[in-house]
């Protein structure tokens, strides 16, 4: 069975960049973000996955369900590569990992900052 390409990721990829750009700098310095600016960087990535499986799924009539975003935000970790498998075949599995990196990159975008500044302390 043959899917179309799907939604474009290209406004996820920007989105999460942003949230990955800006979770990096709070890391780099050490500062602790306010709880909004938390819940965004931290969670913002993950809806906006959940947000392009629910249009990918209207997309490609594979969820007919009027709640899909809820559910696939409730379940990302074991909905994005069953969703992915489904619609891609094996192909999905890239789609998957790719989705993953998207869904923690306002934590990976931290972790990296924090890890660039300590080693900048121990080289100065």
């Amino acid at each position: 069975m043959q899917m179309s390409a799907g939604v474009p990721l290209t406004r996820l990829y920007f989105f999460s960049g942003c949230c990955a750009l800006f979770a990096l700098v709070y890391g780099f310095l050490g500062a602790e973000p306010t709880p909004v600016m938390q819940m965004l960087l931290g969670l913002g990535p993950a809806v906006a996955v959940a947000a392009w499986l629910a249009a990918d799924a209207r997309h490609n009539r594979t969820v007919l369900a009027h709640d899909a975003g809820f559910f696939f935000y409730l379940t990302w970790p074991l909905s994005i590569p069953w969703y992915a498998v489904r619609t891609r075949g094996r192909r999905g599995w890239r789609l998957a990992a790719q989705l993953y990196v998207i869904a923690l990159a306002g934590w990976l975008g931290f972790i990296v900052g924090t890890v660039i500044a300590g080693l900048g302390s121990l080289a100065a």
